[in-house]
């Protein structure tokens, strides 16, 4: 290896051992209470030496998002390519979602954070770059399923509207639906319990409105829980790979 060569993979390993650490401090102390000098404290590095990886707190942020962005990415690859119907692959992005939410709690809490205008505006052009870039496999993945069911003529074609177009509604319901989730203590005050099931009902109800076939029954909650449940053990018996480190 070369000297070059071996820099680089130290100060790769460096940048993940402060994201690690960051994320560690995250969820310990609250996101609004990470500091820079701490976190190079409890790294053992200087505080300088941080601000090398990261020009600022904004960039840090966005680079833990990015890293976890990358391992939701990673469980969204896979789910084209799924030996079920189109609607059941859609389903199974909702599904997935809800997994990683629960797996990474505080990943929805950082990525609206992270989206406010005062956080992105401060961020640096290549961190925001960088974290639309490792999104994009997400959205492309979406867009296949939705493609794919047009092709197939499991869903009508929406006049002037693009897949990705298509899409931004399950999109938007889901997205809506975890940042409910992980406004602290909004969603008990109006006594919803079980918001995830609440999330599978109106992504069916939101498929069944664009004509996605086959229909659910929306009036027979047992049929659709069986649906969700053979989904989601076709999941469980295909792990996501890791995502790359690289």
């Amino acid at each position: 290896m070369g000297t070059r060569e071996r820099k680089l993979r130290e100060r790769s390993a460096r940048e993940m051992l402060f994201i690690e650490t960051a994320q560690d401090l995250i969820r310990h102390d609250g996101l609004l209470n990470l500091r820079m000098s701490r976190l190079a404290d409890a790294c053992d590095y200087a505080t300088g030496t941080l601000y090398q990886h990261f020009a600022s707190k904004e960039d840090l942020l966005l680079a833990i998002a990015t890293e976890d962005l990358k391992r939701r990415a990673a469980a969204f690859a896979r789910l084209p390519d799924l030996p079920l119907g189109t609607r059941d692959r859609m389903l199974a992005v909702i599904l997935t979602d809800i997994d990683f939410g629960q797996r990474h709690p505080d990943y929805f809490r950082l990525v609206q954070y992270v989206s406010t205008e005062v956080i992105w505006d401060s961020a640096s052009a290549e961190r925001r770059e960088r974290l639309l870039e490792e999104g994009a496999p997400i959205s492309q993945a979406v867009s296949r399923i939705v493609s794919a069911a047009i092709e197939a003529q499991d869903l009508p074609r929406s006049a002037g509207l693009r897949p990705i177009e298509i899409a931004a509604g399950p999109w938007c319901l889901n997205t809506g639906m975890h940042t409910l989730i992980h406004a602290q203590g909004l969603l008990e005050a109006y006594a919803v319990r079980e918001p995830y099931d609440l999330l599978l009902h109106h992504s069916h109800a939101l498929l069944n409105g664009l004509g996605w076939r086959p229909l659910a029954k929306l009036d027979d909650s047992d049929a659709l829980a069986r649906q969700n449940e053979r989904v989601r053990l076709l999941l469980d018996s295909d792990p996501t790979p890791p995502a790359s480190t690289a």
